[in-house]
């Protein structure tokens, strides 16, 4: 079995007027397409078909409204996109049928949301799809403006339209005979030469007005190690932009890559919670129930910067909403102001970007040093907002968390771990160590519960368990995943078992996933955080002694978890051999 992993190559900036028009071109031609089929039959009718999306149309009849001169690998690559979206709206529509049985009578608040939720819990449309957040701040969108729900899904959304001239090319015929774009790659001098079929006009009426550009692209160092790994194949032609808002293009190469062999027993896993205020907590934990690492606390450190601009997006969206009612739309300042909120936006979603990758190489990066069998994390179905958190802290702890999952599925796959999700059910109210339930407080220093608390406290006098409260989560899944039931059990408890030394990972899952040729390694304690992993950091935290399963001593005052730091370099095998 096999994955693609992709990695961009930058297309010259010289080239940008050609590229411009293809893509200028692209997105016209697919928005005129998607419009002739945007109708409830065609989306039936793309979802049951199960061969590429771009057979599923009649190229005469999709492009008769067309008055220009398209080549046919073109025209099949275009219909591959339009095909593409049509099926995801399939799938979305699919889940909005799946909520309009339970939807409340009025709009939607955050209890309703979980309520939805819990009553879809069985639906494998809902489990696949992943569309039930955003459908409910579309139905609430809709509520609000007309009252009530839409009966139909076409009712509430509108045709999509395209803002960018993305062209997938797996609908040519390979990297050799494609009539839109060829490529090769010399491994000796480790240069892709890419010809790429361009419009000399944005109404190209013959054969001639299109035009072959050669490019001798370079690449850069994880594109060729990816490459040791695998084959190129058909890329997609994208515009983009830096994160400062200057626009260019690339092709993206998707590069096929064997996985390994999965273990055929989950004997141990890598428990993941998703924090509030930490983007993820895991901690290694085996099916006996011992935990054999210290947790891990994986904190974005960007959090701060994305607030700042967040706040700085709200303030431009309200300046843009007050020049719009003092009829001011059309004036020299309101443009300005647009292009600061865009400018500011497109920094927000670099971030958010970079956040999700950073988390998933992090998450992965621990599961390949302790060689576990799988990764298991909380079904997010179940997720709702925090109470008193921010706007940024719920889309960074929804939206994100969701992203993460994705991210770590894929690259998991390739290196041959499972990945399972469990039911959480009060993960971060039962004590690992007794079973007992328990309550959040704000701090080790306060005793008062808070539900939003950080801080784990066990109801059991006898046994004074507390902790993180996100670190008692992620022991919990673990405990969730090895019971018998789907809920946590009393009589399978977790207990601690000390400190163990990192060692460099026995598996590896390719140069993109576990930072090139640098395997983490235990370094030993130190002041400092130092990982591969761009905007995020792994804190491991200590378990003080009188915390342990293994005290026998109700007389110790139990302490919380710390987040005391170890240091992470990166080194080869050989080097961590020496």
């Amino acid at each position: 079995m096999s994955s693609h992993l992709s990695l961009p190559i930058h297309l010259p900036f010289g080239e940008r007027e050609r590229h411009d028009r293809l893509g200028i071109l692209t997105k016209g031609v697919a928005n005129t397409l998607i419009e002739r089929y945007w109708t409830p039959e065609h989306l039936t009718g793309i979802d049951e078909y199960s061969y590429q999306a771009w057979k599923y149309f009649d190229e005469t009849e999709a492009f008769a409204d067309v008055d220009l001169y398209l080549p046919s690998r073109y025209k099949r690559c275009v219909m591959q996109k339009v095909g593409e979206t049509l099926r995801s709206h399939a799938d979305k529509r699919e889940a909005f049928q799946s909520i309009q049985s339970v939807l409340p009578d009025h709009k939607i608040r955050r209890i309703h949301s979980r309520r939805i939720k819990e009553q879809l819990w069985d639906s494998e449309e809902y489990i696949t799809s992943g569309y039930v957040d955003l459908l409910i701040g579309q139905l609430n969108s809709y509520y609000d403006k007309h009252g009530r729900f839409p009966e139909s899904y076409f009712e509430m959304q509108d045709c999509p339209s395209y803002s960018k001239g993305v062209l997938p090319y797996s609908a040519d015929d390979g990297p050799t005979s494609g009539q839109a774009v060829k490529y090769e790659y010399d491994e000796d001098t480790q240069t892709l030469t890419v010809k790429l079929k361009t419009p000399d006009t944005l109404e190209p009426e013959a054969r001639g007005d299109w035009t072959w550009m050669k490019h001798e692209l370079e690449g850069y160092e994880a594109f060729h190690e990816l490459l040791e790994h695998g084959s190129l194949s058909s890329p997609s032609f994208n515009p983009t932009q830096t994160k400062t808002g200057d626009e260019y293009y690339e092709l993206s190469f998707p590069v096929e890559v064997e996985h390994q062999e999965k273990s055929d027993d989950v004997e141990t896993v890598l428990a993941i919670d998703g924090g509030i205020r930490k983007d993820a907590t895991a901690v290694v934990v085996n099916e006996d129930g011992e935990q054999i690492s210290v947790p891990y606390f994986i904190q974005n450190t960007e959090r701060e910067r994305m607030q700042n601009l967040a706040r700085e997006r709200n303030h431009l969206n309200a300046k843009l909403a007050d020049l719009r009612r003092e009829g001011r739309a059309h004036t020299d300042s309101f443009r300005h102001v647009q292009a600061e909120y865009e400018r500011v936006n497109n920094r927000i979603r670099h971030k958010r970007e970079q956040l999700v990758h950073d988390v998933a190489n992090q998450i992965l990066a621990l599961a390949l040093v302790y060689d576990v069998d799988a990764i298991v994390h909380e079904d997010l179905r179940s997720l709702s907002p925090p109470r008193g958190e921010g706007q940024l802290s719920w889309e960074l702890s929804s939206w994100a968390r969701r992203e993460i999952v994705s991210k770590i599925e894929y690259r998991a796959e390739i290196a041959g771990l499972h990945v399972e999700r469990v039911r959480p059910g009060n993960t971060s109210r039962s004590c690992p160590r007794c079973g007992s339930t328990g309550h959040t407080t704000k701090s080790p220093d306060h005793s008062f519960e808070v539900w939003w608390g950080g801080h784990f406290r066990c109801d059991n006098a006898r046994c004074g368990f507390q902790a993180d409260r996100d670190y008692v989560g992620a022991v919990n899944v673990a405990r969730v995943f090895f019971s018998s039931s789907a809920s946590l059990e009393h009589g399978f408890t977790s207990s601690y078992t000390g400190d163990f030394e990192i060692v460099p990972a026995s598996r590896s899952a390719g140069p993109r996933l576990v930072f090139g040729e640098a395997p983490l390694a235990f370094a030993g304690q130190s002041n400092e955080v130092t990982a591969g992993g761009g905007s995020c950091f792994i804190a491991p935290a200590v378990t003080p002694i009188e915390t342990k399963n293994n005290s026998s001593n109700n007389d110790l005052v139990s302490s919380p978890a710390t987040h005391s730091s170890s240091q992470f370099v990166k080194r080869t095998a050989v080097s961590c051999r020496k």
